[in-house]
């Protein structure tokens, strides 16, 4: 209704109708003056999304985008929404892009094409990714902007400061979760709950949590990394700790609590974590071989060849093995030809945790009654009995251990394989001994020519690309390969 319309209506109406006409006209104009401001804090938006400061180029682009969607359609708040989209769709958002760098490159190795330095905004990001699996916070975009990620003391500070914040349980959930199989068992299926209504979805969440929250201690408190096999602490609430027996107090019935002493009711480390222990069984029994590949293959960092097309399986319960146990069927099983060989590598080490129940509890006897078989020796005749004598066994194969977890974190941090130039990086993390921190062997990664720079030879074209899949952590085909995921 124009001004002439309020005009022409009667007086007694009128003097209701133009009060609220000029209140209209000033929400109106008010609203009019305030677009270019939030087509402004749209900006700052994308610089946010982006992860860095815009160009001037791309700031008339966006600002461009908006007058047109504007000229289409009127609407202020479809224009704006139509920007945002326009942002959130833009590979600089989905994807972490590296621009090639105008810095003098390292001098040229023969046959190969010369690194280029990141930028403090790229480097930026590739640390918010590899420690956080999320978008740089205000602190590190103010050392970007400042400077002070050109070298690596200023990286170091950066680092030591976010592992130490809360969203580095995000490391311990992406990196430790996929390399050691526990990713999203929160939503494991694989346990028989008419055969064990115990494991209720409370149990098998609290159990997430308790893996997830013992390598978020490790990582934000700065632990040495042995503690990763011999930690002499876990984490529980009320309903896991009577699930495992526990007898000691335990005041949390929700929250994950810091329990010491874990080794006086079997717990502690990596080997007794009960989202590994069920996540390397059957969903009706202990499965020694799955258990020993996964030694194998995920801790020591072993190859383990396929089983050949031929060489079958054993029951899938217990409860058909002929009153034979599950090492009694296994035996029977590698009087195969084609499997002794690798059964020999594998079984030994999957017997030492048949004290473990397929849900991760602990047992002193088999449902039949039967003494638990927890010994066997390796194909070299070393015996390992139960969990004592499986760590013993890794304490021995320390630096194994140590190098597998090395490859590991550089393959993760890195986005990519792990090459040959890389050992020299691999070596002094290895050196670093066991007493290292996690802390320390990530910040030694964050610090390296490996993570400053871009390799020459993936610059084509001219800019490479990293999918950052929706803010989680990147994760490389080299570490899926590897027995990460």
């Amino acid at each position: 209704m124009d001004k002439a319309a309020v005009e022409g209506l009667p007086a007694e109406m009128r003097q209701y109708v133009t009060p609220l006409r000029t209140e209209y006209d000033a929400v109106q104009a008010a609203q009019a003056a305030e677009r270019r401001g939030h087509i402004e804090d749209c900006l700052k938006f994308a610089s946010r999304a982006w992860r860095r400061p815009l160009t001037e180029k791309e700031k008339l682009s966006l600002r461009s985008f908006y007058d047109k969607t504007i000229t289409v359609d009127s609407d202020h708040r479809k224009a704006i929404r139509a920007l945002l989209a326009r942002i959130l769709i833009a590979p600089q958002f989905l994807f972490r892009v590296e621009q090639a760098a105008d810095a003098s490159p390292v001098r040229p190795i023969a046959g190969v094409s010369p690194a280029k330095p990141l930028t403090n905004w790229e480097l930026a990001s590739r640390l918010s990714y590899f420690l956080w699996s999320s978008i740089p916070d205000d602190e590190l975009l103010r050392a970007a902007g400042a400077g002070e990620l050109n070298n690596p003391q200023g990286i170091e500070r950066q680092a030591k400061r976010m592992l130490a914040d809360p969203k580095a349980r995000r490391l311990a959930t992406e990196f430790f979760g996929q390399w050691l199989g526990f990713y999203h068992f929160d939503q494991y299926k694989g346990v028989d709950t008419s055969r064990f209504p115990e494991f209720t979805d409370e149990v098998r969440e609290s159990m997430y949590d308790e893996a997830v929250s013992f390598f978020e201690h490790l990582i934000r408190k700065d632990r040495p990394v042995r503690e990763i096999l011999f930690a002499n602490y876990t984490f529980l609430n009320k309903p896991l700790a009577k699930f495992y027996g526990v007898k000691k107090e335990i005041k949390s019935t929700d929250q994950v609590e810091l329990v010491e002493g874990a080794d006086g009711f079997q717990r502690g480390g990596l080997l007794r974590l009960g989202a590994i222990l069920t996540a390397t069984s059957a969903p009706l029994r202990t499965s020694p071989v799955k258990r020993g590949d996964w030694v194998l293959r995920r801790v020591l960092g072993t190859a383990v060849p396929p089983p050949p097309a031929d060489a079958g399986s054993i029951p899938a319960d217990d409860k058909l093995f002929g009153g034979l146990s599950v090492k009694g069927r296994l035996e029977a099983h590698k009087r195969n030809a084609t499997c002794a060989n690798c059964h020999a590598r594998i079984d030994p080490l999957g017997f030492s945790l048949e004290h473990y129940d397929s849900t991760g509890r602990w047992r002193d006897q088999y449902s039949d009654g039967k003494p638990i078989e927890d010994s066997a020796p390796l194909s070299d005749q070393t015996q390992i009995a139960g969990v004592r004598g499986l760590l013993d066994y890794l304490q021995a194969k320390d630096t194994q251990v140590r190098r597998t977890l090395s490859f590991k974190l550089l393959g993760y941090a890195l986005g990519r394989t792990v090459i040959a130039s890389d050992q020299p990086l691999a070596d002094r993390m290895v050196a670093a001994g066991p007493e290292a921190s996690f802390a320390q062997l990530a910040t030694e990664i964050a610090t390296s020519k490996q993570f400053r720079n871009r390799a020459g030879r993936e610059a084509v074209p001219a800019t490479t690309a990293v999918k950052v899949a929706g803010g989680t952590a990147l994760k490389n085909s080299d570490f899926d390969k590897a027995g990460g995921r």
